[in-house]
């Protein structure tokens, strides 16, 4: 069984795309550059919809990934110190931009990669570019215009053809409506 990650919720994706053959990856998602800002916020989010899940009886499979395992450790700490969970367990992969083979071996894992690293119009193209490689979805954060149409023109073809999606700019500019201009 598949899943999506909405907010505050897990929808089964067997029910919204049905027919959608079910994957085999170690993962169902994988945090990428957990050790940011907002990668830290993502992986709390993460974790709490796991938790819940798991409640119902039901599994979601991820980890967190970036360049420094030690720095990763201590998110899996403060993240879980701070929400009360025990996230020590949550798997760990070593990736990083300059090593691009890491990229393709943490997409290669993955149903779904929630990229976290930025600026993307630097960092984004090689995790979409592994993403689309090796069959894994790619959502991102991205407020980068020319990077969103860059992939868009660049890797809509090759994605359709794997079965995978590029979603770009999920979050972007709540700034403005928060603060009620």
């Amino acid at each position: 069984m598949k899943y999506r990650i909405s907010k505050a919720y897990i929808i089964n994706i067997d029910t919204l795309c049905p027919g959608m053959p079910e994957s085999r990856k170690l993962y169902d998602l994988v945090v990428y550059g957990a050790t940011g800002y907002t990668g830290q916020f993502v992986t709390e989010e993460v974790a709490k919809v796991a938790s819940l899940e798991q409640k119902k009886g039901q599994s979601l499979t991820w980890a967190i990934a970036g360049r420094n395992k030690e720095k990763l450790s201590n998110v899996l700490k403060s993240s879980g110190k701070h929400i009360g969970f025990d996230l020590e367990n949550i798997p760990i992969i070593e990736a990083d931009n300059t090593r691009k083979e890491t990229l393709s071996e943490m997409a290669s894992k993955a149903n779904v990669v929630i990229n976290c690293v930025g600026p993307y119009q630097i960092y984004g193209e090689d995790v979409v570019k592994a993403c689309v490689k090796n069959g894994a979805n790619h959502v991102d954060i991205s407020g980068e215009p020319q990077f969103l149409e860059g992939m868009q023109l660049k890797y809509e073809k090759a994605a359709e053809e794997a079965g995978v999606h590029i979603v770009g700019a999920c979050g972007f500019d709540s700034v403005p409506v928060d603060v009620g201009m």
